[in-house]
């Protein structure tokens, strides 16, 4: 009978032994929970077709946010659903479709573009300014430009015009008065010269288009101008550019288009004026939230821009300047001394005789520091101010930072790929943007 007892009191022994070594792991385990942090990551994602459709409207329409439609306030809750796991600290480069509801192109100007023989003519140095402006040329100009005018004709001019920060595109309208041409509007800096169809381009496609002078859903213009612009432009070369207006039917009536087509070398393509964004995300305390750095890796665009406002134009081709270097050609910043940026006029003088000099006194080195100062300080913050006019120093309560991700092409074909860090001081127009650092490798 006493063994009986025995067994029957050792499974409660065995019991009370386990509850009291489990006690302490227990504690241990806790402890453990508690020093583990939450998992965090930086990850990268593009939306997919999939994205778009969910979110449904206007965005599944276009697969593609757009400036009232931010994609800021869709991307928090996507991210939540993709990467469950992701918690405080994580943040997320987030690319998506940005739908242009005003591109830039839409700006161009469209008239007659004063030549290199106009110039001379008038008697200026290839550019007006502030101090000898065209109003003050341009209607003896147009006097001999149009000898049979009739009063109340108008004509649009578009010329260079110099600044302090370098050679801009102006476009002045003038009417005929009957006796003297008279200046009715100017617009400033406009982004491309572009060419709008005469009556004649429209009759040379035969068919229902030359007949009506316009293109429509029966006429797709873009099965048309691929081959127009080849045929109107032989000798653009690759890279090329051109911003082209046409008459368009739609819901009973002709409205003008503006298109911006490129050539690849074979043929004219449409530029889409959707275009691909990327935003920067952060999990903070309330979950996942816009972080409002921009980070750009520069374009052909951006290239030309800089080109075009270039102190010292290429005197034959606009889309490299010798000051910032900037090439929309190669898509990069040209930054070879003994290749391109030491070229010399002539008369043996330097192009750019700033860093030439630079170059004879202190050497390479000090030129090519130069050369990058000029990107980073100057060409970036035009840039920045053109790219962003609306820019604010914070949203959310939170410094704004731009990024910008750049090439430059060096002697003994070295290319590197750099960027540079700014930060918006004060809004306005424009606004003021600083250099925070660069050019500096890419994180």
């Amino acid at each position: 009978m006493k063994k009986l007892k025995i067994l029957q009191i050792l499974p409660a022994v065995l019991f009370l032994v386990l509850v009291i070594s489990c006690d302490p792991n227990k504690e241990i385990y806790d402890a453990l929970d508690a020093m583990k942090g939450p998992f965090k990551r930086s990850v990268e994602y593009t939306l997919t077709e999939a994205d778009y459709i969910s979110f449904g409207g206007v965005i599944n329409t276009y697969k593609a946010f757009n400036d009232t439609i931010e994609a800021k306030g869709y991307i928090p809750g996507l991210l939540s659903k993709k990467f469950r796991a992701l918690n405080l600290g994580s943040s997320a480069l987030v690319t998506f479709n940005h739908l242009m509801l005003h591109p830039i192109w839409w700006d161009a100007g469209f008239g007659y573009e004063l030549t290199f023989a106009d110039y001379a003519y008038i008697g200026v140095d290839n550019a007006f300014s502030q101090t000898n402006p065209a109003s003050l040329y341009l209607p003896n100009f147009l006097l001999k430009q149009y000898p049979d005018a009739q009063e109340g004709k108008s004509v649009s001019i578009i010329y260079n015009f110099s600044t302090d920060d370098g050679i801009i595109l102006n476009l002045e309208v003038y009417q005929f008065s009957g006796a003297l041409w008279e200046l009715m509007e100017t617009i400033e800096n406009i982004p491309y010269v572009g060419y709008e169809m005469t009556l004649e381009d429209y009759e040379n496609f035969g068919g229902s288009i030359a007949l009506y002078h316009n293109f429509s859903s029966d006429n797709d213009p873009d099965l048309y101008l691929p081959a127009f612009l080849k045929y109107k432009f032989p000798l653009d070369p690759i890279y090329s550019e051109r911003v082209i207006k046409y008459k368009y039917f739609q819901g009973g009536q002709n409205k003008d288009v503006i298109d911006l087509y490129s050539f690849d070398g074979v043929i004219w393509k449409k530029t889409s004026s959707i275009e691909q964004r990327t935003e920067q995300y952060v999990f903070g305390e309330n979950g996942w939230a816009f972080d409002p750095t921009v980070t750009i890796e520069l374009v052909k665009d951006d290239y030309m821009y800089m080109a075009i406002i270039d102190p010292i134009p290429h005197p034959y081709y606009n889309d490299f300047g010798y000051y910032y270097g900037a090439s929309a050609y190669y898509s990069n910043f040209d930054i070879r001394l003994l290749g391109r940026r030491l070229n010399k006029n002539d008369d043996g003088s330097y192009v750019d005789p700033e860093l030439g000099e630079i170059y004879d006194t202190e050497g390479a080195e000090a030129a090519m520091n130069e050369m990058l100062r000029r990107i980073v300080e100057e060409a970036f913050i035009l840039l920045l101010q053109y790219k962003y006019p609306n820019a604010v120093p914070q949203v959310g309560g939170v410094d704004v930072h731009y990024i910008l991700q750049f090439e430059t092409f060096a002697d003994n074909f070295i290319r590197s790929y750099p960027e540079a860090e700014y930060q918006c001081v004060e809004a306005g127009s424009p606004p003021q943007f600083i250099l925070i650092e660069g050019p500096r490798d890419r994180q």
